[in-house]
């Protein structure tokens, strides 16, 4: 068990450091060197010496800009790994970890939200469409949540925003929270968060519960048909029972495990529906980067999201060996699967179920 931990350990390390190396070659290769850029700007801006620019250059990306790109390389890992990931462009003033710092919540909150709702949703009414495939019911919810997967939900941002927030006034048009409530907690803070976070939560449901209901229904179709369900049917066993012990939790493995995925893939944000409602989070920024040529922003926000998959993901690897500890012992899977080949009884594996 311990090798198990230590080697997917290691390969998460190995995958930040790649992602953290790909993210900052393939930006310095890219034509149209942003420093250089930056460069440009200073100097139109004037009142500044060619070695000044060179120094502000230095502070904000943490790095000689003019030096050869392997010094470079270690010297921004160096930094990086120190927590320091140089300066915003677009945010004056702010280190790129102020920023994210401050954005993070609102991304948690909003798209956190949204995914545990869209989540528990698509797993009810995937089971229902399961449970009862050939009802009106199963019908036409496979149809509309087939119509609202294919739509991107950028569209339905535009139409929530359009409806509820400029024609009827329903909601906010955009931001965290109003600027007349004191941030805090207390209750007008609260109630103008969740204000404002109520559409780009909705445009995220929308178009993210179907396709939970979909994968449900089809993992609790195929659990349906096995051989051990058939086998406890035949035994006399109700229908609550087997529907309970066994297509319930068989088919909640797989879509946890895509869960567990998903709260990494959140810290990214949902860069569409968070520009339109001009909402502060990730993504929100990411975009701000992206239009801005403010790479250091953007190195900082591709580095965060591939850290929040890789501890997701390795969450998910160290969990597997609590459900069938053979994970952690190939050499003990291969042995029990050969006496069980065989005829023989099986041997029973350490802390398993195996019999």
């Amino acid at each position: 068990m311990a090798a198990y931990v230590a080697k997917r350990l290691l390969m998460a390390l190995v995958v930040i450091i790649v992602v953290m190396s790909l993210s900052f070659f393939m930006v310095r290769l890219m034509p149209g060197s942003p420093m250089s850029a930056l460069e440009a700007q200073l100097e139109q801006q004037g009142g500044l010496t060619p070695q000044q620019i060179q120094q502000k250059v230095n502070i904000i990306y943490g790095l000689t800009p003019k030096g050869p790109l392997l010094p470079q390389y270690f010297s921004y890992m160096g930094h990086a790994f120190e927590g320091n990931l140089g300066r915003s462009i677009t945010n004056p003033g702010e280190t790129v970890m102020h920023v994210l710092a401050g954005a993070l919540p609102w991304t948690i909150f909003a798209v956190g939200v949204a995914l545990i709702i869209s989540f528990l949703l698509g797993i009810a009414i995937g089971s229902l469409m399961a449970a009862f495939p050939d009802s009106w019911f199963a019908k036409f919810t496979t149809f509309v949540v087939s119509l609202l997967s294919a739509i991107p939900n950028y569209l339905v941002a535009i139409v929530l925003l359009y409806l509820l927030a400029d024609t009827y006034q329903i909601f906010p048009l955009g931001g965290a929270y109003s600027a007349s409530v004191k941030p805090g907690f207390n209750l007008p803070f609260i109630g103008s968060v969740f204000s404002h976070g109520a559409l780009p939560i909705a445009a995220y449901v929308i178009t993210s519960f179907g396709g939970w209901a979909l994968a449900m229904k089809g993992t609790a179709v195929s659990v349906l048909g096995s051989e051990y369900v058939r086998a406890a049917q035949a035994g006399g066993l109700s229908s609550r029972r087997i529907a309970q012990s066994y297509v319930g939790r068989n088919s909640m493995l797989p879509q946890v495990t895509s869960l567990a995925l998903s709260i990494g893939f959140l810290f990214g944000g949902s860069v569409f529906i968070e520009t339109y409602f001009t909402y502060p989070g990730l993504g929100y920024y990411l975009i701000q980067a992206v239009d801005n040529r403010d790479y250091s922003l953007m190195m900082g926000c591709f580095l965060l999201i591939a850290v929040a998959v890789v501890l997701s993901n390795l969450a998910v690897d160290l969990l597997y060996p609590l459900v069938d500890p053979r994970i952690a012992s190939p050499a003990a899977s291969r042995r029990l699967d050969k006496t069980t080949d065989d005829g023989a009884r099986p041997v029973v594996v350490e802390g398993s179920a195996a019999a």
